[in-house]
């Protein structure tokens, strides 16, 4: 598989590779051999930022167009209208796509938000009743094979946002289980690996939607808080210690994201009321933060740097806890700015030495 780069990291090889093919360091035609294994990406241009806009702009407007006269339009026109719109554009797009295949991206985005205004606005003529969480899944669902075959990150990145919004029904109140996400998850794992290319991104997108899928479990079978803090710590620390080959980095931020979150809420003696009598709620969180504290040490030890900012956070929670209420407000802020600056100054050391030793390791 070819790796990666930039394309001015690709003009830098290439300079490179021929001054010493030139120099007869390198074999004849050997540069040309190892720019082969290399694959140069472009980046997001003004053009395509502009197009965007442009097509979000003009969703945007047809939207309020046909909200605006939704009552006044007959219902088989309704219908005719964003059919019609949604295939029109597409088909806009699909024509366009070999000329002028940026313009084309921004035909069908707007489709997609033609698309969108149809199952809202269908949904509301008919008293479909099921809710706007449902709604932007079936929006999500409808414009995943469009992602799928143009390979579109952005849509796809889209089409998973409205997912993790499905996957937030639990906070309106309903005891009922978003199940389709089970279907959902993997099938964007699948897309991603296959289709994508391997995006970080969209990697951890799903791994929040794979995590907002869990929590709505934890709600639905009424588990306890303590639980399910527990349980997300040790799914952080999971993250962390073994992130995914390729996706190291980001397994290891999101990891890091989601444990040090869930042991800060875990030191707070509160947290553990009604787990434990109140009179050990205390104790337990002392127990908690000793663990707790040997775990980050740990991986200060190995030069984790999302560990820095956690302990950084950590510090600072006990510091707030311990003295806002004793001393004066002035000295609060002060102490407490001085101190978010020396961790800023531990960060950016520890931040430095890091790379130091990551190219030394490469040499």
């Amino acid at each position: 598989m070819k790796r990666k780069i930039s394309k001015s990291e690709y003009r830098i090889l290439e300079k490179e590779f021929l001054f010493l093919e030139q120099t007869r360091q390198l074999e004849t035609n050997q540069a040309r051999k190892l720019l082969a294994e290399y694959l140069p990406t472009e980046r997001l241009s003004f053009v395509q930022v502009l197009l965007v806009i442009g097509a979000i702009l003009i969703g945007v407007g047809i939207l309020s167009f046909i909200a605006g006269n939704w009552q006044e339009i007959p219902k088989l026109a309704k219908f005719l209208l964003l059919f019609l719109g949604t295939a029109g554009f597409y088909a806009g797009g699909h024509k366009m796509e070999d000329i002028y295949p940026k313009t084309s991206r921004s035909l069908y985005y707007i489709g997609v938000f033609v698309f969108g205004a149809g199952i809202f606005l269908i949904g509301q003529m008919f008293n479909l009743g099921e809710g706007v969480y449902t709604d932007f899944f079936m929006w999500g669902l409808g414009i995943l094979p469009l992602a799928y075959h143009l390979k579109d990150k952005l849509i796809f990145a889209t089409a998973s946002l409205f997912f993790i919004i499905y996957g937030f029904k639990v906070l309106n109140g309903t005891v009922e289980l978003p199940y389709l996400l089970l279907l959902i998850i993997p099938l964007l794992f699948w897309m991603n690996e296959r289709r994508m290319g391997h995006s970080k991104v969209l990697f951890i997108s799903n791994v929040i939607l794979t995590i907002l899928f869990s929590f709505n479990l934890f709600i639905y079978f009424d588990l306890h808080e303590v639980l399910i803090l527990c349980t997300f710590f040790a799914l952080g620390l999971f993250l962390a210690f073994y992130p995914f080959g390729r996706y190291q980095l980001p397994s290891e931020w999101l990891g890091s994201v989601v444990y040090g979150m869930a042991g800060l809420f875990l030191t707070f003696p509160s947290t553990w009321g009604d787990f434990i009598p109140a009179n050990n709620t205390g104790i337990a969180a002392i127990i908690f933060t000793i663990i707790f504290s040997i775990i980050l040490l740990y991986f200060l030890k190995i030069g984790s740097l999302p560990a820095v900012l956690i302990v950084c956070t950590l510090i600072f929670r006990f510091y707030a806890d311990l003295s806002y209420n004793f001393m004066p407000k002035s000295l609060f802020f002060i102490v407490g700015g001085l101190i978010l600056i020396g961790f800023g100054f531990w960060f950016e050391k520890t931040r430095r030495g890091t790379v130091i030793a990551h190219e030394h390791d490469e040499k």
